[in-house]
């Protein structure tokens, strides 16, 4: 009982959503099948009055005996009862012709309705409706052409029957359209529903369903999708960096204890207590190092930068940072070489454009061997500036160049040792890339490696 009670509901629910849109869609139907109508039997009646007036210009213009002889031909004709005729004298007398009588004040060629009585063709006496039209003669006498209406009538009839079929028809063909439309959206948002609780549920690797046809709703869910791309993408990130944090901090705060636990086991003098703290002070010093990268990173995704941008020229940061960066290169006997192209300006945050760079630089003199090459080149297209950083190091593996750009990921050169350092540099410079909506990339100089940041323009 509580099923069918609940189907009801449901069923009066629905209703009561469509409802508004049945009913306006019902009215006009209404309306244009009356107006089909009207307009029709206008027509049809037109086309009655068009011949009765013709037909009383044409006798009244004739003489008197020829139109008398003309009423009684065809009063007695075949057709007599269908399209009637009628003569009458001044005082309303009937002179010829089979209609009955002739009612008082009728105006001339203004068309009348009148019903009489004739003997159909079995024998039947029938009362049937007629138009008629009355025209008065030089003489006084008047002139009455009639026309039964029986099919006009027939016709309207049939019209109205046609249009409440065809009304019913569209009304139920409405409704199964539009509950068949209803399921649907009501199974697509279904469909949605469960997909989003799914996601909820920590499922982030779950999509919405999309159908392909790229109507409104697709659009909209492609970019749902893409901002769970980019949630899942955080995640997967927030993920990775919890688990680097904690393998990467075991060593520097083990290396803590164990210096703190050593020098209250063995410390005996002034001078080897502050040793201990210095060693303290060093370790500590390393792991707020990591933090502060790691804020630094935290702080450029959160993309609050974007609302101090403003113009930056890519040409003067650069020769800033290559600038700072000569006398490393000159301790380490590298050449460090600068290309512009004279003014690129693009619209972003001087300070974190200034820090990518920086840590691109640093990289490359790190990694560069005495006597090497480090060239920065600035160059500008028509949709995009790029700042391109090639070394003459042993690059970076292939397989590596998506790895390096994790935070703590510090991985092996191509023929060289484990990376020293935090693995935090090339992190700061994804953030800022995707921050700028610049695209990053990472390849070989043959020898040496090559990391381009192209700017959009737009």
């Amino acid at each position: 009982m509580s099923s069918t009670h609940e189907m009801h509901r449901s069923i009066f629910r629905r209703f009561g959503r469509v409802g508004p849109i049945f009913g306006i869609f019902t009215v006009a139907i209404v309306a244009l099948f009356a107006v089909l109508y009207f307009m029709t039997t206008a027509y049809l009646r037109e086309i009655v009055d068009a011949r009765l007036q013709r037909k009383c210009a044409q006798l009244v213009s004739r003489p008197f005996e020829e139109v008398r002889e003309s009423v009684l031909r065809h009063s007695l004709a075949e057709g007599g009862a269908v399209r009637p005729y009628g003569l009458f004298d001044a005082g309303g007398r009937r002179i010829e012709g089979n209609i009955d009588n002739l009612a008082p004040g009728l105006r001339d060629y203004t068309p009348f309705l009148y019903v009489q009585s004739v003997t159909e063709a079995d024998g039947q006496r029938v009362n049937r409706t007629y138009r008629a039209m009355v025209a008065t003669m030089p003489l006084g006498q008047k002139l009455v052409v009639g026309q039964a209406i029986d099919e006009v009538n027939n016709f309207d009839h049939m019209l109205i029957v046609i249009g409440a079929a065809g009304l019913l028809g569209t009304l139920a063909l409405g409704a199964a359209c539009g509950l068949l439309l209803h399921r649907a959206s009501t199974l697509r948002i279904r469909l949605l529903r469960q997909a989003c609780q799914e996601i909820a549920d920590s499922r982030v690797d779950k999509r919405l369903p999309v159908r392909g046809n790229q109507d409104d709703v697709d659009v909209l869910i492609g970019f749902v999708n893409t901002m769970l791309d980019d949630i899942e993408r955080l995640v997967q990130e927030l993920q990775g960096v919890c688990s680097w944090i904690a393998h990467d901090l075991r060593t520097p705060m083990s290396r803590l204890r164990a210096g703190l636990e050593q020098a209250r086991r063995n410390a005996l003098t002034v001078t080897d207590y502050d040793r201990a703290v210095d060693a303290a002070l060093a370790q500590t010093n390393k792991v707020l190092d990591r933090f502060s990268a790691l804020l630094r990173i935290a702080e450029i995704e959160t993309r609050t930068a974007r609302a101090h941008f403003s113009d930056a020229d890519l040409c003067t940061i650069c020769r800033d940072v290559v600038e700072l960066y000569e006398p490393l290169a000159e301790e380490h006997r590298i050449c460090l070489a600068l290309s512009v192209c004279g003014e690129a300006s693009v619209r972003g945050d001087s300070d974190l454009i200034f820090g990518a760079i920086q840590n691109l630089i640093d990289n490359a003199i790190k990694f560069t061997p005495m006597d090497g090459v480090v060239t920065v080149e600035v160059t500008a297209a028509r949709r995009f500036v790029s700042v391109v950083v090639r070394d003459t190091g042993p690059g970076i593996a292939p397989a590596e160049r998506d790895a390096v750009l994790r935070p703590f990921y510090c991985g092996a050169r191509a023929g060289a040792a484990p990376t020293p350092g935090y693995g935090l540099g090339l992190s700061i410079v994804a953030a800022t890339a995707r921050v700028h909506n610049a695209a990053l990339a990472i390849s070989s100089g043959n020898p040496g490696c090559v990391v381009e940041l192209k700017f959009p323009l737009d």
